[in-house]
């Protein structure tokens, strides 16, 4: 029986056929040529010693594990209100069937966020997708390294970096991504602490992993999935983590402007309305 992950990029792939008909690849480029550079996601998010903490702050409007978040997802108002309460960056769900994603809440998140850079979340395997991101506005893309070979990854980090001027976010959730990851050649790596073949969320994945990242001082690492409050945080931060990726905390959560300053340190912490 196959796992949700790869139900999701079959389904992803018989999607991306469709797309690809009505939208070619030039017509794509020519977007890209119409847009501003984009902007230095890495940058963002490196947290030098002494500096405030940088949160990757999610739109996720649903999961396959549990179901809508959020009533009436606005992205452009969410967007703007991680925008104005502190998040080095945004990351935007765009695959449609199980997480309630579009291409479009990219451009309507660019549009509120022009000076926050931009993350592209969704089921990545091929060129297009990465031509997509950019000309939908995105300044980084994900790769899940449990689905894509090394071959694969470094191509996609190669394109991104030399013709479009973004860097992927690649993530691991096990030592044999994390290998992936290093063979080819990625600096920005996130560690997952949810499995996407279970749903399941263990932070000592993150706990296990970020020492074995940290040996390369190069090395941006994006602690994701499972954390709740500002005290896990700054545990992951002793341990090494530059950033966090967090959706489920902010989406569910009954007022979004305070529970991101709150994860960010300013005001007081609750995990009671966490996802």
């Amino acid at each position: 029986m196959a796992t949700i992950l790869e139900k999701i990029f079959a389904d992803k792939q018989l999607e991306l056929e469709e797309t690809r008909r009505r939208v070619p690849l030039s017509q794509l480029k020519d977007l890209i040529q119409e847009s501003a550079a984009p902007l230095d996601f890495s940058k963002a998010l490196r947290r030098q010693a002494g500096e405030g903490t940088r949160i990757i702050a999610e739109i996720k409007p649903k999961s396959p594990f549990k179901g809508p978040l959020r009533d009436n997802v606005d992205p452009a108002e969410i967007g703007k209100a991680y925008a104005d309460n502190g998040a080095a960056a945004i990351s935007a769900l765009t695959e449609s069937t199980h997480f309630g994603g579009s291409l479009e809440n990219l451009r309507l998140v660019r549009a509120q966020a022009k000076n926050i850079p931009l993350l592209r979340k969704d089921f990545l395997s091929t060129e297009y997708q990465v031509y997509e991101a950019r000309a939908f506005g995105a300044d980084s893309f994900l790769l899940i390294a449990d689905v894509l070979d090394p071959g694969q990854i470094e191509d996609l980090l190669c394109l991104g970096r030399e013709e479009l001027g973004m860097n992927a976010l690649v993530e691991a959730h096990d030592e044999r991504d994390l290998e992936k990851a290093f063979m080819a050649g990625a600096t920005l790596i996130g560690i997952n602490n949810r499995d996407l073949k279970t749903g399941k969320t263990e932070l000592g994945i993150a706990r296990r992993l970020i020492p074995m990242a940290s040996f390369d001082e190069n090395n941006i690492l994006v602690c994701e999935s499972g954390i709740r409050g500002r005290e896990e945080i700054e545990k992951f931060e002793k341990l090494g983590a530059h950033a966090f990726l967090i959706g489920e905390s902010l989406m569910t959560a009954e007022d979004i402007p305070k529970k991101l300053r709150s994860l960010l340190g300013d005001g007081n912490d609750s995990t009671a309305d966490a996802g």
